[in-house]
């Protein structure tokens, strides 16, 4: 058996979903490679002590990346607080996009962390983990505070001890962080397929971003982020009751373009004919409004010396045609889809081609594939982890 596992982890904590992808060697023989990605419920509450135990109390041993509870000593002031994190954390109505991602990024890690070594490698050899994560640009400056938190938490692997966390009531001491790195938000498109000069455009659920790389540099005078551009945007301008935001998008990105009847009856209470075609009018009012701000926000872009526009993301894939088509009216220029990282992924991980998850998925995929010793081609697979308390990756052999 192995002193020590060796792990790659990338993060991509987004507002509609956590996405992850890991590389991992099998601790025992034959000491395969492994790779997986993971599509994580992103909901973070936090609770008192009292809460937390309860529910820890109630939680017993069935764990899954549906729901799971950690508590740790806050860096900031020592105190000791808890999280609950996924599907029950979820609450009714619209989420607060307005919450810096970075305040509840920890609980997020670190609950992935200890599903990662608790549940995926099932070990308490010390795990040593890569990790890598992705930051909205006006966010980007926060990775000055995280990563001294997150070490101060894990530790390094030069660390003879470490204080650790929870992760459902055990005390996990065993992960040691070998490299810590954050990138902007777009970084993994942009290493992907790099250029001269070249732009890249994530739309996201709360948010936009736009990098500007000349040579390999990100100048960062003529990148930004654009707020209130997602796909959140547009659902508060729908005129139409609301239960659960995420459960909305995810019901919109599938009724298609068509606004598909079917589907849409999912977020209608009396399901009639009727209230359908008010859905229907409601949604084609609020893409006229969503489209009329983002014509006076990308407007202001400058476009001056680019060779090309690389888009990605989940908002970015549901307005595709009205996103191409401005961009082609108000510069003369056409979107680059990443269509051959797409490709890649659906191969890498035998996934439908129909599926959604490359375009929330790009970022973080083009991140990791780019690492030091991944390597080119893998022969696992994986199919994406989604909702319940005993949810877990499913992977087999081509």
């Amino acid at each position: 058996m192995l002193s020590e596992i060796k792990s790659k982890v990338i993060i991509d904590p987004g507002t509609s979903g956590t996405k992850a992808i890991v590389e991992y060697l099998k601790d025992e023989f034959p000491f395969e490679r492994v790779e997986k990605y993971f599509l994580i419920e992103p909901s973070v509450r936090q609770l008192t002590e009292a809460t937390y135990r309860h529910l820890l109390d109630g939680a017993g041993e069935s764990v899954g990346l549906g729901s799971n509870l950690v508590s740790y000593l806050d860096p900031k002031d020592g105190n000791r607080v808890y999280f609950e994190v996924g599907e029950t954390a979820v609450r009714l109505g619209l989420i607060t996009v307005s919450d810096r991602k970075f305040e509840k990024l920890l609980a997020k890690v670190l609950v992935f962390l200890g599903y990662l070594v608790r549940c995926e490698l099932q070990t308490t050899e010390q795990v040593h983990v890569e990790l890598g994560i992705l930051l909205p640009f006006d966010e980007y400056e926060d990775r000055r505070l995280l990563a001294p938190w997150l070490k101060q938490i894990l530790g390094t692997v030069e660390d003879e001890s470490t204080v650790g966390f929870e992760f459902n009531g055990d005390r996990l001491t065993n992960i040691r962080l070998k490299t810590i790195e954050f990138k902007p938000e777009g970084y993994g498109i942009y290493q992907a397929h790099p250029s001269e000069r070249v732009a890249v455009l994530v739309v996201g659920h709360s948010d936009s971003s736009w990098l500007y790389f000349n040579n390999g540099k990100l100048i960062t005078e003529r990148s930004r982020t654009f707020p209130g551009t997602g796909m959140h945007d547009f659902i508060t301008t729908l005129q139409f009751p609301i239960t659960y935001e995420l459960k909305a998008a995810e019901f919109l990105a599938k009724a298609g373009k068509n606004l598909n009847p079917d589907i849409l009856c999912h977020l209608t209470q009396t399901k009639s004919p009727s209230e359908i075609g008010l859905l229907q009018q409601a949604i084609k009012e609020a893409k006229h409004q969503y489209w009329v701000d983002r014509r006076s926000q990308f407007s202001s872009l400058d476009l001056s010396g680019l060779s090309c526009i690389l888009t990605t993301g989940g908002t970015a894939n549901f307005f595709s045609t009205e996103l191409d088509g401005l961009f082609q009216e108000l510069f003369g220029i056409r979107l680059h889809w990443c269509k051959s990282l797409m490709l890649e992924f659906f191969e890498r991980f035998k996934m439908e081609r129909k599926s959604d998850l490359l375009h929330r998925f790009a970022d973080c995929y083009g991140y990791y594939k780019g690492l030091s010793g991944v390597k080119a081609t893998q022969s696992k697979t994986l199919e994406a982890t989604k909702g319940g308390k005993n949810a877990k990756a499913v992977s087999s052999k081509n």
